[in-house]
């Protein structure tokens, strides 16, 4: 068995350093938006333009562009739009950390094959799992970027098993989003679970489910 691992808002904290570095972004360039209003729009235009982006519509630099320009000017030229998103880049990639509940998860699956399949740009994908000091912690590790299909398309988590050299129906997939993770691994033939930090879930949600990491080795019987 194999179990693989979504990276944002499973096992870093994405939506916190987003968030943080919106409001450093807020303090930098002192737009008329309130803070609460800009701090939403943002998170709104990321959500917009980065599935534009997965969907091969724009390219990365494209979509952060788009991103400035929906929030503060479309008439923003790209030096201007750049600089900002730099701005904003630096203090995401300040804030990030990984939840409580990771490290001990892996320490409890440790007897395991551990992966990642992950939506989003390579280089930076990467870099979350080497500065949060994960990265040598699993076996495989798959981008959308770099294998062509984006999460939830069966094919990256079918690239993902036939990398790694075993059958969908052995491996195990966690991710934060119910939708894009743990529907698109069933579909593709894995066991695929929902973690549901919020605990957002309704009758319509299928289990497995788990609000935090501290349940997946029990889970799978380890």
């Amino acid at each position: 068995m194999i179990v693989l691992f979504d990276i944002d808002d499973t096992l870093l904290d994405h939506e916190g350093a987003n968030r943080a570095a919106a409001n450093a972004l807020h303090r930098a360039v002192r737009p008329v938006m309130p803070l609460d209003e800009f701090v939403s729009a943002w998170s709104a235009a990321l959500d917009r333009h980065f599935a534009r982006y997965l969907a091969g519509e724009v390219s990365l630099q494209e979509q952060r562009r788009a991103r400035v320009r929906e929030v503060m000017d479309q008439a923003l030229p790209d030096q201007e739009a750049d600089r900002v998103y730099a701005s904003f880049l630096s203090a995401y990639e300040a804030g990030w950390s990984l939840f409580p509940d990771v490290l001990p998860c892996l320490d409890a699956l440790s007897s395991q094959r551990l992966g990642i399949i992950s939506n989003g740009q390579g280089a930076q994908q990467r870099k979350k799992l080497a500065q949060t000091g994960i990265a040598g912690r699993f076996e495989c590790i798959v981008i959308s970027e770099e294998c062509g299909s984006a999460k939830p398309s069966e094919e990256i988590f079918l690239q993902a098993c036939r990398l790694i050299g075993v059958s969908p129906r052995d491996a195990v997939y966690v991710g934060d989003r119910y939708d894009v993770d743990a529907a698109g691994a069933r579909q593709a033939g894995l066991a695929g679970i929902w973690l549901d930090r919020r605990r957002t879930r309704t009758e319509g949600h299928q289990p497995p489910i788990v609000s935090t990491l501290d349940e997946i080795a029990a889970l799978i019987g380890l």
